[in-house]
């Protein structure tokens, strides 16, 4: 079946964007509705339910692509993050998280054997989840929670915007922690950012009409090393016991372009979890760590893109 997934940039909360709207390389869509139903609790029905009615409708759901730094760009900013051009370089684009999580979008999906045209209007992005392993394309996964849902029984008539730049792959990832580059222990790392949002309906809709944050956002990294490693193991249990912080980076560049680097640095680092595995095998190691915020950063993530202009 040939179908695209669409974002749209909204230019406010309630004003569906479909005039104009990006192409992700998604390998999925799902953000199809899911709904649920209440049922009467009234007697004299026998063995049968008497009544019900549709209760939510719940616009929300996962797209995971294969991240380009374009498309990533487009995905944090769904999820509360804001860019600027550095004042002393203009090629270098910065993105941090701005103070709300307020920067709509619309995100469609066009059935083209079918002329079809499905979307969501007032979507923010709860949760950004990057990872990359052995052999693999680096994929950005976007959860998202909408406010509304439309079919259309004719395709997208808009102008689409194909997906630019390359294709992030694994072999243009680097890892450094405390300054030094690990990259060559780890086999996969996974990069969650959570913005623990949640959607709020209204006694007069099955939609949600409103969407809040929940609980403090966290920040995760998750990495497997190829074999277990002795030193990391001891300086983590170290680390865990001595609330030991450190900085992170990671770098994923365009394998043809290297000098175009999509980078994340996180300041203030805490191990949380060092796990042996595959203790009947050949043995391995895992570990967690959370990023808190920095004070000096005033972020627990500062993003930059190296020789980049933006699309936003």
């Amino acid at each position: 079946m040939e179908v695209r997934v669409l974002v749209g940039v909204q230019s406010a909360r309630g004003t569906a964007e479909t005039s104009t709207m990006y192409r992700l390389a998604s390998t999925d869509f799902g953000m199809a509705p899911s709904v649920d139903k209440t049922t009467s609790e009234a007697l004299g029905s026998g063995r049968w339910e008497r009544d019900g009615f549709v209760s939510k409708i719940a616009v929300e759901g996962d797209l995971p692509v294969e991240a380009t730094r374009e498309q990533l760009e487009l995905l944090f900013y769904g999820a509360g993050f804001d860019g600027v051009a550095d004042s002393m370089d203009p090629d270098l684009w910065i993105i941090t998280p701005s103070s709300a999580t307020k920067n709509w979008l619309t995100v469609g999906l066009d059935d083209v054997d079918n002329d079809m045209f499905e979307y969501s209007k007032d979507c923010l992005i709860s949760s950004i989840r990057i990872s990359t392993s052995v052999a693999a394309y680096v994929t950005a996964t976007a959860s998202m929670i909408g406010m509304d849902f439309t079919t259309n029984s004719i395709g997208y008539t808009g102008t689409e915007i194909a997906p630019a730049g390359e294709p992030l792959i694994c072999l243009g990832t680097t890892i450094k922690q405390a300054g030094t580059d690990i990259t060559n222990k780890i086999e996969s790392i996974d990069i969650t950012i959570d913005n623990k949002l949640e959607g709020k309906q209204s006694l007069n809709s099955e939609y949600y009409k409103a969407i809040r944050q929940g609980e403090r956002g966290s920040v995760g990294i998750s990495m497997t090393f190829n074999e277990f490693d002795k030193p990391t193991y001891i300086q983590d249990l170290s680390d865990i016991k001595s609330n030991a912080s450190y900085e992170i980076i990671t770098e994923f560049a365009e394998r043809k372009n290297p000098a175009k680097i999509f980078r994340m640095t996180f300041p203030n680092c805490k191990v949380t979890k060092s796990e042996r595995t595959d203790l009947a095998g050949a043995g391995g190691l895992t570990k967690e760590v959370s990023a808190y915020y920095d004070e000096t950063e005033k972020t627990p993530v500062k993003i930059e893109m190296l020789d980049y202009a933006s699309i936003l």
